[in-house]
């Protein structure tokens, strides 16, 4: 179906403003018949909101415009100030001749369809309501909404041409051309270029490596960034000298070296033209400025250096996060997920500190700063003796925290970059599935170690089923949900009480290769006749890393149905 055959019918619209302690449930305004072929459109205007829809939640980013049936409840939330949606309430139908037939707009309902807030701005230019409104104090404590009822046919006319206009923008993103393989390649040597920058790179091995000759590639690089490969390098290098001069005491001979320069005096050459500053006097400016103060999860005031570059981590996704937008620790809390995480490649040479960061094991490693996903009351002292150490909370969703962490080191731009690549590979992803399930069906996530068996919440590989893929947990995983329990174990006894249309069961890497063990034959007899897709347990995080590959092999899992001995002896 094509928008130029819909119509749509304006039914109402409004601003909503929200703060930390303005938060409720909502229901499309409409006050006429809930009909099926009503449907609310948000707009988020501000970074910062949480939508909740039966307990799911997704961080909307600016520009972010999701559509939701009108029986449809849901949650908006906001740590930030202040945020604003705009909200669209439409009847649509079909045109077929003469005759209106109700119809759904060409779009994933409960997905977020990303447009750049000047887009949305022009195309409702003269919509005085769009425009955020000073908050006012609320005795109560609810969401502020500010109401503006057209008083002209003719307005609403208008207003409903503009958002007729909105929905075509979302769906040209389904039809928009996949990006030109050449670059996609040169987008890879930049990923390559940002993790290698300190080795021996030559234009003539990018282009290698991406697959073109020279010219070819180094044109196409400057149309991609502005800048030829070798200035490009050359300004990545500078920027992880600049880090190292405010916090190494090494020769500039070394730093040079250390970030891929031979020649100490072209290095400090290049820096001079980059920065504007020889690089000593850049570092003498630097440790004259002022450290930033945060205030952690624990609510204790950290004061950061204005540039951290020897950092130690620990918890389930923190490495993940780190690594996603490009900074790799110098020691990591990896005891138990060395072996299981799917980018154990990326781990080697990463000293463990220990699940909780064993102080004596940090010393060694003269770390900036400490950053604490899992951590030991007794020993905060020690560390916080050692570098600056800030806990944060792992529970919050992947977007949060990735922004979260990529705020503390200057680096929101590459967590933006991330964050729209990966919805836009979930919308790819969820088009590619269009015939192998449907949206809302009810699913639940079970691990089984041994024989323990565990329901998962809404974390690991759970996230990605109901925060992507849009699948609704049943009522009993619900409540986990809802009493913010990440998992629960069970008994066998209880395996149904949680079962869902369709069950994801994860299992080792080790099991997947040999023959049905019995306890996971007897839990897929118990789920029978339900739909059950085997899932190597490796992939039941939800850091950035591991949600981003994931996407890449939803295809192949969900091909599989049920419990046979072709998947169970597949080799990865």
């Amino acid at each position: 179906m094509q928008m130029a055959s819909l119509y749509i019918q304006l039914q109402q619209h409004d601003l909503l403003q929200l703060t930390p302690l303005q938060e409720t449930n909502h229901h499309n305004p409409s006050t006429k018949s809930k009909a099926a072929n009503e449907y609310t459109l948000l707009i988020a205007l501000d970074h910062g909101i949480r939508l909740l829809t039966n307990n799911i939640s997704q961080d909307l980013s600016q520009g972010s415009c999701i559509l939701l049936p009108t029986q449809q409840s849901y949650i908006l939330k906001t740590i930030k100030e202040q945020v604003h949606v705009a909200r669209l309430t439409f009847l649509s139908f079909q045109v077929d001749q003469l005759t209106l037939l109700p119809a759904c707009p060409p779009l994933i309902l409960g997905f977020p369809y990303r447009l750049s807030l000047s887009t949305i701005k022009l195309a409702l230019a003269s919509e005085d309501w769009i425009s955020p409104l000073p908050l006012q104090s609320n005795k109560q404590n609810r969401l502020q909404e500010k109401k503006f009822t057209p008083t002209h046919h003719s307005k609403l006319a208008v207003t409903q041409s503009r958002l007729q206009l909105i929905l075509g923008l979302m769906a040209q993103l389904e039809s928009a051309p996949p990006p030109v393989q050449n670059d996609q390649a040169v987008q890879r040597t930049l990923s390559y270029m940002e993790q290698h920058y300190n080795e021996d790179l030559t234009v003539e091995l990018l282009a290698e490596m991406a697959g073109m000759v020279r010219w070819q590639y180094s044109k196409l690089f400057k149309v991609i960034t502005g800048k030829k490969p070798t200035d490009y390098l050359t300004e990545l290098r500078v920027q992880h000298a600049k880090r190292l001069l405010s916090s190494s005491t090494e020769t500039l001979r070394e730093i040079s070296r250390q970030v891929g320069f031979k020649d100490e005096y072209y290095f400090s050459r290049r820096f001079h033209q980059l920065t504007g500053h020889p690089p000593r006097e850049y570092a003498n400016i630097l440790r004259r400025t002022r450290q930033r103060t945060i205030t952690d999860s624990l609510g204790r005031q950290i004061s950061l250096p204005d540039v951290a570059i020897r950092i130690v981590a620990t918890g389930t996704n923190t490495l993940g996060e780190l690594l996603a937008i490009g900074i790799r620790p110098v020691g990591a809390g990896i005891t138990t997920m060395k072996s299981q995480v799917i980018y154990r490649n990326k781990l080697h040479h990463i000293p463990d500190i220990g699940l909780q960061a064993a102080p004596e094991q940090v010393s060694l490693l003269k770390p900036d700063l400490i950053l604490l996903g899992n951590y030991s009351e007794q020993q905060l002292p020690r560390l916080d003796a050692i570098a600056p150490t800030i806990v944060y909370r792992e529970s919050t969703s992947t977007f949060e925290r990735l922004r979260y962490i990529a705020d503390l080191f200057g680096r929101s731009r590459t967590a933006e970059q991330w964050i729209d690549r990966y919805e836009e590979s979930v919308r790819r992803i969820r088009r590619q599935l269009a015939d192998d399930y449907i949206a809302g069906e009810r699913a639940t996530v079970y691990l089984v170690l041994g024989k323990n068996i565990y329901v998962m919440g809404q974390t690991g590989f759970a996230a990605t089923v109901y925060e992507s893929l849009g699948f609704r947990p049943t009522e009993s995983v619900n409540q986990l949900i809802i009493n913010g329990r990440p998992w629960i174990q069970i008994d066998y006894n209880k395996i149904t009480q949680y079962g869902g249309d369709r069950n994801f069961v994860m299992v080792p890497q080790e099991e997947m290769n040999v023959n049905i063990p019995s306890p996971l034959q007897s839990l897929v007899g118990m789920l029978a006749p339900s739909k059950v897709h085997i899932v190597e347990a490796g992939w039941n995080y939800d850091d950035p890393l591991t949600r981003e590959r994931l996407l890449t092999i939803l295809p192949s899992i969900f091909a599989k149905d049920g419990l046979t001995p072709p998947l169970v002896n597949e080799k990865k």
